[in-house]
């Protein structure tokens, strides 16, 4: 699916949007930046839906959406629902370790083989720190090597073999450009998969967090209001995380709902 052709605005996925519970008019609504955001294949800041369970109930729970693509290029809607924290176990498709855990819980983009629907492919895990849930990508599709190569090619400079690995393993690296420190390296909440900062790695680390902190701890959201429109307010508390973790709790749940 081709998430970045501006000559011709991408629609919103209403059906699949209809199924958390925002219907064409109320999708209209979503504020231009969410709009942008989610036909560009960016991850939307957190959101209240109302998902109809199995036994006729209507769950509200805050979330986030991402487009993405599956293998035959065919539009899929990712959410990520609000969780009280990273589980290292939490299902048969992630089977983390440990210390992957513990690296996604510190931040880090980690490769890891991944199956999904029978088929075995490498993906970039990443935790979104708000709603501790695994965003993820094929390899593959964020194309690092041609990211590379235009880089290179834009600022007349040569990475070393050591950075180039580093970067396809999801590391950041720093490097020197015209004089000036750039950052560079794979953040799957980019549209692309792929940032360059200017700055060292630690204002790559800052501003990886900066969203976070902003919003942190009132947990600020989309919610539409008695005044049909969407507004920020607070999404999630006590209630509403609860909620968030009763409707997603089969162990047989990924790190993200298809739809």
């Amino acid at each position: 699916m081709e998430m970045h052709n501006r000559n011709q605005p991408e629609p919103l996925p209403y059906e699949r949007l209809a199924a958390l519970g925002i219907d064409r008019e109320k999708a209209d609504l979503l504020p231009q930046e969410v709009k942008d955001r989610l036909v560009s294949g960016e991850v939307t800041p957190l959101m209240q839906v109302s998902i109809s369970a199995r036994n006729g109930d209507v769950i509200t729970l805050p979330l986030k959406l991402q487009m993405t693509a599956d293998k035959n290029g065919n539009p899929v809607l990712m959410a990520y629902p609000v969780r009280a924290a990273l589980e290292a176990e939490r299902s048969g498709i992630l089977r983390l370790t440990e210390q992957e855990a513990a690296r996604l819980n510190s931040g880090e983009v980690i490769q890891k083989a991944v199956e999904i629907n029978g088929e075995k492919t490498r993906q970039y895990l990443q935790l979104d720190p708000e709603t501790k849930s695994v965003i993820h990508r094929r390899v593959t599709d964020v194309q690092i090597e041609q990211k590379l190569k235009d880089m290179e090619k834009v600022n007349d400079i040569e990475l070393g073999t050591q950075q180039k690995q580093q970067v396809r393993e999801g590391k950041p690296v720093e490097l020197n450009v015209g004089g000036e420190k750039v950052s560079v390296g794979v953040d799957l909440k980019e549209p692309q998969g792929f940032k360059v900062i200017q700055g060292d790695l630690k204002e790559w680390e800052r501003q990886q967090k900066l969203r976070y902190d902003e919003r942190h701890p009132e947990y600020l959201g989309l919610v539409m209001t008695g005044k049909n429109r969407w507004e920020y307010l607070k999404v999630v508390d006590r209630q509403s995380q609860e909620r968030a973790l009763k409707f997603h709790s089969s162990p047989k749940e990924s790190k993200g709902l298809k739809i």
